[in-house]
């Protein structure tokens, strides 16, 4: 990818030390606290000297000389003050030196190298004895420098950022992920997270043929995941997880990168915004909980959370350039970008997600879900914005500024290109660089263009 200068976002200012100003302010601030006093003497000394006597005695030829002298010094003070004072604006004009208070993004160039390095150092080869070698990540960064098993999650997740990055050089070997990947599937046909019962789940499904998919993979085993994928959101077959936001939203994410002819894809949009709710605090406008409205679950009445509208809005804007404008789609979407807009809650939130197993007796298929807001946030914004701007032109500059806030927020969240689950060193989610690095690819390329 090529290096970009990031879009300005609005900068911290940190004023030049003493040291760093023009020697030439220096100068100027003592000659504007000396010099008129200087000039002022040099000129009455002159004109008493040089006056007649017979100009109507000494009284007349002191004033005189007096005040010749005053209003010399007058001037080369105003001459002092002004070339000060534009002396002080050059300098201030400068850009400030880096600080950790200063949030705003500059080049990508040394935050790509920083990732890069973070992802040759923690990738990790392990050899099962079922499924052969695997070479990828785990969740957390720090767990693949230790060398635990790569996961189907964090390795997707991993090929996803190594296609952000643009791997030119080839040294992150996308064969060798993409190989692993595969040898990840389960017997289903599906993925499913570490911490599941070995039972593929629509979610994860949706994320690893996502990945396989924007990387060129077979298209027949692509097109045999879509098939598990339908079967797996076939009605009656995951009521839990389809009545989340989060799972069907990711859902039709990879959809529209694996199969986006997929009749499944037009049913979930259906079922997203059947899910909405209305906001009394902001005037009724339609947001999303984590569950859908409609769903089964019990915790439909969950309350408006900004991840998850934003999450709705990204998988609706993204649905509409597919398969076209749908009236209540269209509806839900611009309500919900007023929504997001109005809010400036980038709290980072985690979601636990339940299932029965099958058979029950195998106990409860546990899944943490956590959601990086601002990130989301940006990328709905940058989705869905100029559509939305274009139906509100008053929208346009509050929506700039809760975008400009969000990308501000995601970038502080990260060292040297690798983020931080609320700024723990302890804590590096893949997910989350991935997350952060495509929020800012996508701000540097076109602010409030489409976002991948």
């Amino acid at each position: 990818m090529a290096v970009r200068q990031l879009p300005p976002i609005p900068p911290t200012v940190v004023a030049p030390a003493v040291g760093q100003r023009d020697r030439s302010a220096l100068v100027l601030l003592q000659l504007s606290r000396y010099g008129p006093l200087a000039a002022a003497y040099a000129v009455f000394q002159s004109l008493v000297g040089v006056l007649p006597d017979s100009l109507s005695g000494d009284a007349a030829r002191y004033g005189l000389a007096g005040t010749a002298g005053l209003s010399a010094g007058a001037l080369v003070l105003l001459s002092a003050l002004l070339a000060r004072s534009r002396a002080e604006q050059r300098n201030t004009a400068q850009p400030a030196p880096a600080t950790g208070a200063d949030r705003s993004p500059g080049s990508l160039a040394p935050l790509l190298r920083g990732t890069t390095e973070a992802l040759l150092r923690s990738r990790s080869t392990v050899d099962d004895p079922q499924q052969g070698r695997l070479t990828g990540w785990a969740h957390f960064i720090e767990e693949s420098e230790s060398g635990q098993r790569p996961t189907a999650i964090g390795t997707a997740y991993g090929l996803h950022t190594v296609l952000t990055l643009g791997g030119a050089d080839g040294l992150l070997e996308t064969s060798g992920l993409v190989d692993t990947l595969w040898r990840l599937r389960l017997p289903d046909g599906g993925w499913a997270a570490r911490t599941g019962t070995g039972v593929g789940r629509p979610e994860v499904t949706a994320l690893v043929l996502g990945a396989l998919s924007r990387v060129g993979a077979d298209s027949a085993g692509i097109a045999d995941g879509v098939a598990a994928l339908e079967r797996m959101t076939a009605p009656g077959e995951d009521p839990e997880g389809l009545s989340r936001t989060y799972v069907v939203t990711a859902v039709m994410r990879g959809l529209l990168r694996a199969m986006p002819r997929s009749p499944l894809l037009g049913r979930l949009r259906t079922e997203l915004v059947a899910g909405a709710v209305p906001d009394p605090e902001h005037g009724g406008l339609l947001c999303w909980g984590h569950s859908l409205r409609t769903g089964t679950s019990s915790h439909y009445q969950s309350l408006p959370s900004p991840a998850h509208t934003a999450h709705a809005v990204l998988a609706l804007s993204r649905t509409a350039r597919v398969l076209g404008e749908e009236g209540r789609s269209r509806h839900a979407l611009d309500q919900a970008v007023a929504w997001l807009v109005e809010n400036d809650r980038f709290t980072p939130q985690t979601e636990h997600l339940r299932r029965p197993a099958m058979p029950p007796a195998v106990g409860v298929d546990h899944a943490m879900i956590s959601h990086f807001t601002a990130a989301w946030v940006a990328k709905a914004l940058m989705s869905a914005g100029p559509e939305a701007v274009r139906g509100t032109p008053d929208l346009a500059g509050p929506l700039r500024s809760r975008l400009e806030q969000a990308v501000a927020e995601v970038y502080a969240q990260q060292r040297d290109g690798v983020w931080e689950w609320r700024n723990d060193r302890e804590a590096q989610p893949l997910w989350m660089t991935y997350q952060g690095l495509a929020v800012l690819q996508a701000w540097a390329l076109n602010g409030l263009g489409t976002t991948r």
